[in-house]
């Protein structure tokens, strides 16, 4: 029988629309604390997250009969060994970036200039006092000139994690959090059936979230480090000056879905349209457009599949969601949170249909499908124009 099948029964609307606005109110109660407390929260997922991520290095070597010990200890100097390479050669870059900003800015300014010069000369009257009125070049300069760019990351990221009270102090947390988590991740699945049988609650869908979550982490990651590269190639081809720094900023950014590739473009593009002009700023652009649109569209469903299937649309909400919720990390763990979500609705009968709502659609034989949902062969979802594509005879 389909989960979608429903036995035909009376609805009191009334009692239903209560209970709706009675859940709702509940809702906004736990999102304000979750905002509230999310010098807390964020840690923790963070380590949930990394733990997630690390857990198969752990995994084989314990196959491989490394002692636990020994083998959780290995992952997490893995693990901080490239984290904090990573954050170092990072913070390296931006210092030696942060020096050279305001002749970028007045490089841009001086473009900016020539094109409003060139749509005055076009008939585009005003132009250059738009423009001018739109920036004020002389007090950005002059905060650029003043301010340590590395130390406002540094204030934005401490302001994440709330009560933690230095991004140091957050990033220690973090490391110790996923050592627990990954000490005791060996026996989970024992652990929630054995949960199940002395009457608690049924796990087995959260244990298939992880480990969906788990491949997905692995598959990003792998794009990601993809993404870096390639970027970093091309714009060291293309002679600009910090190509590393722009595929560190690729790699980190591409966990953001939909916008995220797209932010990390916009320096490289900027610094090559300064240093080399128009033409080899377009070259820039797109050459990132290629990387992200083959790696995107090919490569990451060719190596996920139809598993994850989560609207574009929602995936785009739950970055905003999470962004306003936690801050710029939120964003980086949307999609992650947002299936956690979705595997917790999908297990509830009373909210299943908020997970079908949210589930990708795709089209076969004429009809609109929602995938990750087995149906009968010739049965679909809902009726009318909800399951036709548009002006179908």
């Amino acid at each position: 029988m389909s989960i979608f099948e429903q036995p035909e029964k009376t609805v009191d609307w009334g009692k239903k629309s209560s209970q709706m606005m009675i859940t709702l109110a509940c809702l906004i109660v736990v999102l304000a604390g979750m905002k509230a407390a999310s010098g807390i929260l964020v840690p923790v997922a963070c380590a949930f997250f990394l733990a997630v991520l690390s857990f198969p290095l752990l995994n084989w070597l314990v196959r491989h009969r490394w002692p636990s010990v020994l083998a959780l200890g290995v992952t997490m100097l893995v693990n901080l060994g490239f984290l904090a390479g990573l954050i170092t050669l990072a913070v390296r870059l931006l210092i030696s970036f942060n020096r050279d900003l305001p002749r970028y800015l007045r490089g841009l300014q001086s473009n900016m200039n020539e094109l409003a010069g060139w749509l005055e000369t076009n008939g585009a009257a005003g132009a250059r006092t738009s423009i001018e009125n739109l920036f004020d070049w002389n007090g950005i300069i002059s905060y650029a000139t003043q301010h340590d760019m590395v130390a406002s990351i540094g204030s934005m990221l401490g302001s994440t994690f709330g009560t933690v009270a230095t991004v140091l102090a957050g990033f220690i947390m973090v490391l110790i959090l996923m050592m627990f988590v990954l000490m005791e991740a060996q026996g989970t699945a024992s652990r929630m059936n054995a949960i199940h049988l002395a009457g608690g609650p049924d796990f087995s869908g959260l244990l298939r979230s992880a480990n969906d979550i788990q491949k997905y982490l692995s598959v990003k990651t792998l794009i990601s480090a993809l993404t870096g590269l390639l970027a970093g190639i091309w714009c060291y081809m293309l002679d600009l000056q910090y190509p590393l720094l722009w595929a560190i900023l690729a790699f980190l950014f591409n966990y953001i879905p939909a916008v995220g590739s797209t932010a990390a473009s916009i320096p490289a593009i900027i610094e090559a349209l300064v240093q080399h002009g128009t033409g080899i700023a377009m070259f820039v652009a797109f050459g990132y457009i290629m990387v992200n649109f083959c790696l995107d569209n090919f490569v990451q469903p060719t190596l996920l599949g139809n598993r994850f299937g989560i609207s574009p649309l929602v995936v785009v909400l739950s970055v905003i969601f999470w962004g306003w919720l936690w801050g710029p990390l939120g964003m980086f763990l949307a999609v992650p949170l947002t299936m956690v979500f979705k595997v917790l609705l999908d297990n509830n009968e009373e909210f299943r249909w908020i997970s079908v709502a949210m589930a990708k659609k795709k089209i076969r034989h004429g009809e609109v499908e929602v995938v990750g949902y087995d149906l009968p062969e010739g049965e679909i979802i809902g009726g009318g124009a909800a399951t036709e594509r548009p002006h179908r005879d």
